[in-house]
């Protein structure tokens, strides 16, 4: 599911995973299950920013 997803996409996505967790009586399997996917978009971001970064970067010292 989140293999090719935007950066946007994911964000929101874990921001409803948040809200399920904090807002909602949830079993422990779908908390765990949730947590899991939350882990796993969150490393996606991270990913996506760090490459936006390197970009930046390489951009900004071909100009400089």
């Amino acid at each position: 599911m989140t293999k090719d997803i935007s950066f946007n996409k994911a964000l929101k996505r874990l921001e409803e995973i948040v809200q399920k967790l904090e807002n909602q009586d949830i079993d422990i399997e779908e908390a765990t299950s949730l947590l899991e996917e939350g882990l796993h978009l969150h490393k996606k971001c991270r990913e996506k920013l760090k490459g936006a970064q390197e970009k930046i970067d390489r951009l900004v010292s071909e100009k400089g």
